[in-house]
C-alpha cells in the first residue's frame, strides 16, 4: 500500500497461470498509477484489446504491453462497477478500491471461474478456491445443513451457498461491493441473465449466416493465445463444431485430445477420430478403463473443495490431463446443448407438457398420483411415473430434485429448505421466454451450467494446470440465438439444428443424426462388476458421513437394488461415494482447520482487520 493514511489493512495474493502477456510486468496483484486502486484477476478477458484502445482514448496509461488485466485496472476507474457490462470474457475478480475503503467482486456471466467469499463485521475474505478460505484459523467450517441437503437433492451445492455455513460464492453474472466500514452488508446485484425475444421477420437463411458469423468470431477471440493451444474433441456435435471453426481459422494443424471408454454405449471416441481425420488435427485419445477410474477418484475428490456427483469429471480431469502434456489451453464444447436446445430432457418434456398441458390439473393428478404411490420406489419407471405432474416448471424441477434420498437420509434435515432451483427459473413477470424450451434453456444457463458444467471444467482443467475457454458460452453469441425463432434451433424432434447442418455437409448423416451420449461414465456397470467391492467398502463403513445420515440397511438396499438390476441406483451411489470421498479428503466435522491437498487454480484472498 502506497497510501499510509488508509485505514484498511488488507493481504492480495496471486497465483498466476501464464496465458496472456508473460513479462513480469503482467503479474499481480496489479495497480493504478499511484496505488488506490488494486485487481486481482482469475480468467481471460476476450475483447482486452478493444477495450484497451477506447481507455487509451479517454487519457488512461498503460504500463504492461498486452495484459487484459490491466484493462480491469484502469475500466474500473473509468466506469466503475459498470465494467463488468463491457467485459467478454471468463472472470472472476476483484477490486481493492482504497480511495473509497471498498471491495468489488464480479464473476462473469456462465460462471466459468468461482469465486468464494467470507464477511463479517471485522472485514471480508475471498478466494478462487474453497481451501484458500478454510485455511484462515478464524473461519467457521461448520457445515450448512442447507447445503448437505442441496448436495443431497442435487448432487451439488449450487451459489450463494457453500458446504461451509460461513461461506458463499459469488452467483453467476453476479457483482458485489463491500463498504470496508460495514462489511457484513454487501450489495450484490445479478447485471446479465439470457433473453429469449424472437425476431420472426428475419429469414432463417439470414439467420444461420448471421450465427455462422458469431460463432467463429467467438472461437476465432478463444484462440489468442502467448502459450501452446488445442481442443478437446469428444466426437459430439459440439466439440466437434468447435474444432472445425478452430481448423479453418488456424494456419496450423490443430491439436485435439479424447477420451474413450470400453463400454461401447459410450464410447464417442471413433467419431472423435473421424472428425480429426477430417479436419486434419494432430489427435491424441485414450481410453478410461475402471483401473484407471479407481487411480483417478482419490484425485478428483480432492479437486472439488465442496461434494460434487457429477461423474463425468473423471473424464473430464483425464483429458485434461492428456491435453497438458502438450498445450496450455484447450477450448471445449461445453455450453451448446444450452445454447441450441440439445439435451434428451428438452425433447422428453416438451413431449410431456403436450400430452399433459392441456388436462385439468385435477385430472392428472388423480390419475397419476395413486398410481405413482402404489409404484415400487425401487422398481424401473419410477422415475418417469414421478414426472407425471401438472405444471411444466414442476416436472422440469423433478430432473435436478432427488427428494426420495433426501427422505431416506432424515425427512427432518429439509425442513426450512428451499431449492435454489426457483429463482433460476424465468418468471412471467420477468418477460421471459414465451415458450417451453427457451425457459428450460434459461434455467439451465442460470443454474446447470454455472453450478454443474463449469465447475467440472474449471476444476478439472485448473488442477493440471490447462485453462479451458468454452467458446459456445459466449453471451454475444446466447443474445444472437435468443432472438432467433425456435425453429431455427429446435423443430420439435431434431435439436441443435445449426450445428447439424454444418457438419452434415462435412460429415455425412450418420455423423449427426447419431444417439446423443454425452460425455458420461459406465458407472452402472461398474459398480456391479469392477468396482463393486471398492463401493461397499467405501459407503458402509460405519464411522463414514454417509453412516451419519443413512443407515446401513438403507445403503445396503439401494446397492443391492443396483446391483440386481431392479433399477439403475449409480447415480445415487456415486452421489453417496463423492461424498464420503469428500468427507476423507477435507473432513465433516463442524470446526476444524487446515485441509489435505491443494490445487493449482490462483488462490486470492483479502482481508480488512
Amino acid at each position: 500500500r502506497q497510501d499510509t493514511s488508509h485505514a484498511a489493512d488488507f493481504f492480495l495474493g496471486h497465483r498466476r497461470l501464464a496465458v496472456i502477456d508473460l513479462a513480469t510486468d503482467a503479474f499481480q496483484p496489479m495497480t493504478n498509477e499511484d496505488g488506490t486502486v488494486w485487481v486481482v484477476f482469475n480468467g481471460e478477458i476476450y475483447n482486452h484489446r478493444d477495450l484497451r484502445d477506447t481507455l487509451q482514448g479517454l487519457g488512461h496509461r498503460f504500463r504492461t504491453d498486452h495484459a487484459d488485466t490491466e484493462v480491469l485496472v484502469h475500466g474500473y476507474e473509468q466506469w466503475g462497477e459498470r465494467v463488468v457490462d463491457r467485459l467478454r470474457g471468463m472472470f472472476a475478480f476483484a477490486v481493492l478500491d482504497l480511495r473509497h475503503d471498498r471491495v468489488f467482486l464480479a464473476r462473469d456471466r456462465f460462471g466459468e471461474k468461482p469465486l468464494y467469499y467470507a464477511a463479517d463485521p471485522s472485514g471480508v475474505a475471498f478466494a478462487s478456491e474453497l481451501k484458500a478460505l478454510a485455511r484462515l484459523p478464524e473461519l467457521d467450517r461448520t457445515v450448512s445443513p442447507a447445503a448437505l441437503v442441496d448436495y443431497l437433492s442435487h448432487g451439488l451445492v449450487p451459489a450463494p451457498r457453500t458446504i461451509y455455513h460461513a461461506v458463499k460464492k459469488l452467483r453467476a453474472a453476479e457483482r458485489v461491493t463491500f463498504d470496508l466500514t460495514q462489511p457484513e452488508r454487501p450489495r450484490s446485484e445479478i447485471y446479465w441473465t439470457p433473453s429469449y425475444e424472437p425476431d420472426t421477420e428475419t429469414s432463417e437463411l439470414e439467420w444461420t449466416e448471421r450465427f455462422e458469423a458469431e460463432l467463429s468470431e467467438a472461437i476465432r477471440l478463444r484462440m489468442i493465445s502467448d502459450v501452446p493451444l488445442g481442443t478437446f474433441l469428444s466426437g459430439g456435435l459440439d466439440s466437434t463444431i468447435v474444432t472445425r471453426e478452430m481448423s479453418r481459422a488456424s494456419s496450423r494443424a490443430v491439436r485435439t485430445f479424447s477420451i474413450g471408454f470400453d463400454d461401447p454405449r459410450f464410447d464417442e471416441s471413433p467419431y472423435a477420430t473421424e472428425a480429426a481425420r477430417k479436419y486434419a488435427t494432430v489427435h491424441r485419445s485414450e481410453i478410461l478403463s475402471p483401473d484407471g477410474l479407481l487411480q483417478t477418484v482419490p484425485r478428483v475428490a480432492e479437486i472439488f473443495d465442496e461434494p460434487f456427483a457429477d461423474s463425468s469429471a473423471i473424464a473430464t480431469y483425464r483429458v485434461s490431463q492428456l491435453a497438458r502434456e502438450d498445450v496450455t489451453v484447450a477450448l471445449c464444447g461445453d455450453g451448446g446443448d444450452e445454447l441450441l436446445a440439445g439435451y434428451r430432457r428438452y425433447r422428453l418434456q416438451h413431449r410431456l407438457a403436450r400430452f399433459l398441458d392441456p388436462q385439468p390439473n385435477f385430472l392428472v393428478k388423480a390419475v397419476f398420483r395413486p398410481v405413482a404411490a402404489a409404484w415400487p420406489r425401487n422398481a424401473r419407471g419410477k422415475a418417469l411415473l414421478s414426472l407425471m405432474v401438472p405444471q411444466a416448471k414442476l416436472r422440469y424441477f423433478k430432473v435436478f430434485l432427488d427428494d426420495d434420498l433426501v427422505n431416506m437420509a432424515d425427512p427432518e434435515l429439509a425442513r426450512g429448505w428451499t431449492s435454489l432451483l426457483e429463482p433460476a427459473w424465468p418468471s412471467d413477470a420477468s418477460n421471459g421466454p414465451s415458450n417451453l424450451i427457451d425457459r428450460m434453456c434459461a434455467t439451465d444457463c442460470r443454474f446447470y451450467i454455472p453450478e454443474d458444467l463449469m465447475v467440472k471444467v474449471d476444476r478439472t482443467s485448473m488442477s493440471v494446470s490447462l485453462e479451458t475457454r468454452c467458446p459456445l458460452l459466449d453471451h454475444k453469441l446466447f443474445e444472437l440465438v435468443g432472438r432467433m425463432p425456435l425453429r431455427t434451433r429446435f423443430d420439435g424432434k431434431t435439436t441443435k439444428r445449426p450445428f447439424r447442418r454444418i457438419l452434415e455437409h462435412d460429415l455425412g448423416r450418420p455423423f449427426v443424426d447419431r444417439p446423443k451420449k454425452g460425455f458420461s461414465v459406465p458407472l452402472g456397470r461398474w459398480f456391479r462388476a469392477e468396482l463393486n467391492e471398492e463401493l461397499n467398502d467405501t459407503l458402509l463403513k460405519s464411522d463414514g458421513l454417509v453412516a451419519s445420515l443413512l443407515t446401513h440397511d438403507t445403503v445396503r438396499q439401494l446397492i443391492d437394488d443396483h446391483c440386481t438390476g431392479s433399477r439403475d441406483q449409480s447415480s445415487r451411489l456415486w452421489k453417496l461415494y463423492m461424498l464420503e470421498k469428500w468427507s476423507e479428503q477435507h473432513g465433516s466435522g463442524h470446526h476444524g482447520n487446515g485441509h489435505h491437498g491443494s490445487g493449482q487454480s490462483a488462490a486470492t484472498v483479502v482481508q480488512h482487520v
